[in-house]
């Protein structure tokens, strides 16, 4: 998946929002990057095949600091199948990790989740085929809520070259409650004037299947709410 072609769809399955976690389609890395509030640029690299990482011999694990994070961005990340890392705040934390850490990071880099907790700043991050399917444990439900919003404006912006305000807190906590139930926005569906924007929104439940999530883009044929941007405000519609 090129960053010219977009992914115009979105899911997200927040089920585990109590354990800060959430399984998603369609956000890409460097959307991913992009938008998040805060860039973190201190990652330890567990999942890739990135060539410019450093080496730390104490830990014994590859990482990438903001010298290299803006290479990883530009780099194919689809092409690496799995990606995996989490964020980290100085330069000696890894030289301090405890085996008992290494072990939860090697354990979520290959299972995709923790023994107890992952030691990580922020984020902790796991993709299979970039876009296709992430795994995010968050330690603040804030950065996704910006995330998740961010995204969305994104997408629109670069599908319909619209400029637009970002999406005001109260209507990003309750696409953030959303999720939920398993949020799904079809971008493919954009209805656009001289005057609006509108995008459907709906829930679908819970899958970690994203094949079958996929799917229901063929299988919904109504949404009774669509997110809109008009007179430079966002508001929720139902369809008329």
């Amino acid at each position: 998946m090129s960053k010219q072609n977009l992914r115009d769809l979105i899911y997200v399955n927040g089920k585990e929002q109590h354990n800060q976690c959430f399984y998603s389609y369609g956000i890409e890395f460097y959307e991913f990057m992009s938008c998040v509030h805060n860039r973190p640029e201190n990652l330890v690299l567990l999942k890739h095949k990135f060539e410019g990482t450093q080496w730390n011999n104490q830990s014994r694990l590859d990482y990438v600091t903001s010298e290299e994070v803006d290479h990883l961005i530009a780099d194919y990340v689809y092409d690496y199948g799995d990606f995996c890392w989490v964020d980290f705040e100085t330069g000696d934390t890894l030289d301090k990790l405890t085996k008992l850490q290494i072990a939860e990071l090697l354990t979520f880099a290959h299972l995709s989740e923790p023994l107890h907790e992952i030691p990580k700043a922020r984020f902790a991050y796991y993709a299979h085929d970039d876009g296709w399917f992430n795994k995010l444990y968050v330690s603040d439900l804030e950065d996704y809520k910006i995330l998740l919003s961010r995204v969305i404006v994104s997408k629109l912006h670069r599908l319909t070259r619209r400029i637009m305000e970002n999406i005001p807190d109260d209507i990003a906590a309750l696409l953030l409650e959303s999720t939920k139930e398993g949020l799904f926005i079809d971008f493919s569906k954009i209805v656009k004037s001289r005057a609006s924007i509108s995008v459907p929104v709906t829930t679908v439940g819970h899958y970690l299947d994203m094949d079958k999530v996929y799917e229901f883009r063929d299988e919904i044929t109504e949404y009774k709410v669509w997110l809109t941007y008009s007179n430079r405000k966002w508001s929720f519609a139902k369809a008329s």
